[in-house]
């Protein structure tokens, strides 16, 4: 077991951290998390539309996966400056480092993500990021929070953006097929962009072993941040070996 989960002035903007989601996979399996939908910001933010938000996930053997995370979408969707952006592009691999079963059933769980982020469409330079899973799970809830930090690829080679992050990640398991979610995160800048405090809220139906649908709000707490949105996901894995 091992569940984890800005209108910058040159920097591109990177619009929320997400606490990630570290279930490891088997070896050989790949999981593919897709989540499109709008997401309103305040006058300097503007709306956007995601297209999508992505996370892919290959067990490579236990308690190794390796994953890509990343977001592109239309910004200032109800403008005619409006265009298509890029956040950097995640790739990095996820750890199991330690799992502990108690004798009342629950279970703890420690694990890392690290690796290079790489820029998209509005950025160049290359970043890192480094993020320390702690996870608790008992019955069908899990309990998991991250703390780490990124160094975004910025609008030139040292214009970069560096935050400390942390989040929290909920997951309550009613049955077989359904599930509920929820995420507590937040950014903090060491460079000039506006902090970050998002919540998030979700339900996930499992159609069957290999696919799940899921819808998520979310809502923005600081200034010059993205307030709310609403995102339709899909998540289909498969056995590559």
């Amino acid at each position: 077991m091992l569940l984890v989960c800005v209108d910058a002035h040159a920097s591109p903007k990177r619009h929320f951290f997400e606490p990630d989601d570290l279930e490891l996979e088997h070896p050989g399996v790949l999981d593919l998390d897709l989540q499109v939908g709008p997401v309103w910001g305040n006058a300097s933010g503007g709306n956007r539309l995601v297209l999508p938000d992505f996370e892919i996930d290959l067990g490579l053997g236990q308690n190794v996966e390796l994953g890509i995370d990343g977001t592109f979408g239309f910004d200032h969707v109800n403008h005619a400056s409006r265009h298509y952006t890029g956040d950097p592009l995640w790739i990095a691999p996820k750890l199991g480092l330690l799992d502990l079963r108690d004798d009342d059933g629950s279970d703890w769980a420690l694990g890392v993500e690290f690796g290079p982020r790489f820029p998209t469409l509005d950025s160049v330079g290359i970043g890192y990021g480094t993020l320390a899973l702690l996870g608790y799970s008992k019955g069908g809830a899990h309990l998991v929070l991250n703390t780490g930090g990124l160094i975004d690829p910025g609008s030139t080679v040292r214009d970069h953006s560096e935050s400390l992050l942390n989040g929290l990640d909920f997951d309550l398991d009613f049955n077989r097929y359904w599930s509920l979610q929820g995420e507590f995160s937040l950014a903090y800048y060491l460079s000039h962009e506006p902090a970050e405090l998002v919540l998030t809220a979700g339900m996930t139906y499992a159609v069957n072993d290999d696919l799940d649908l899921s819808v998520t709000v979310l809502g923005g707490f600081l200034p010059d941040t993205d307030h709310v949105g609403l995102l339709f996901g899909v998540s289909p894995k498969t056995a590559l070996w």
